[in-house]
């Protein structure tokens, strides 16, 4: 688990479709919802949301500081230009620091591969799965090893996970992570036939069209 991660936003009233001229000045609309409690409409500054986006992603707790009221929040969702790549809006979910919550990390595979130094490939089926645990100690990542990797069909599974303390595993134990396959071989290509003129070919009773049949037709 890596330290909370701190940004500051302000409260907004701007909405709708004028929300335009919060990104023009650098900053992006942002929503707070907490459960049985109105959502808060807030503005972050641009630069410190997509540092603290790009630090923990939607799987670790940010401390937001909203004028002189404090939060610790988890990214929910991110709304992002798809022409641009820019951020657009971000909600965030206040949770207490003493309440489990569920948290989707990333899974890194630890060490090389021994089926990749023998051309075999590794195929990525899920990079993330989901766990439950404080706030605080939500992690990073949680870690499988590559030594089992070793012959085609070789396989790793939630079940492979290396334990953490104090947090629980909810993504189901026999999900897939990864399996190693055999290169699949390049089918040959077709020999080139040489392209060959109507004119060339003989007639079907296997001499030249008489002149008469040629004035028949």
């Amino acid at each position: 688990m890596s330290d909370t991660f701190a940004l500051d936003a302000e409260k907004r009233v701007i909405t709708g479709k004028k929300v335009r001229s919060i990104r023009e000045d650098g900053y992006i609309p942002a929503v707070i919802s907490e459960k049985n409690k109105e959502s808060i409409n807030v503005r972050v500054p641009y630069v410190p949301l997509q540092k603290a986006y790009n630090a923990v992603g939607m799987g670790q707790p940010i401390a937001l500081s909203v004028e002189k009221k404090k939060y610790l929040v988890m990214i929910k969702d991110v709304h992002v230009d798809p022409a641009k790549n820019t951020i657009m809006h971000v909600a965030f979910h206040a949770v207490n620091a003493k309440d489990p919550v569920e948290s989707e990390v990333r899974v890194h595979i630890e060490g090389d591969v021994p089926a990749e130094r023998d051309g075999n490939f590794l195929v990525r089926q899920n990079d993330v799965v989901t766990v439950k645990g404080l706030p605080a100690d939500l992690p990073d990542m949680v870690v499988v090893m590559a030594d089992s990797l070793i012959n085609p069909g070789d396989s790793i599974t939630v079940a492979d996970i290396v334990p953490i303390k104090d947090i629980e595993i909810i993504t189901e134990p026999e999900a897939q992570l990864a399996v190693v396959t055999e290169p699949t071989a390049q089918e040959e290509e077709p020999e080139e036939t040489e392209d060959v003129d109507a004119s060339d070919v003989p007639a079907a009773n296997g001499g030249e069209e008489s002149e008469s049949e040629e004035k028949s037709e």
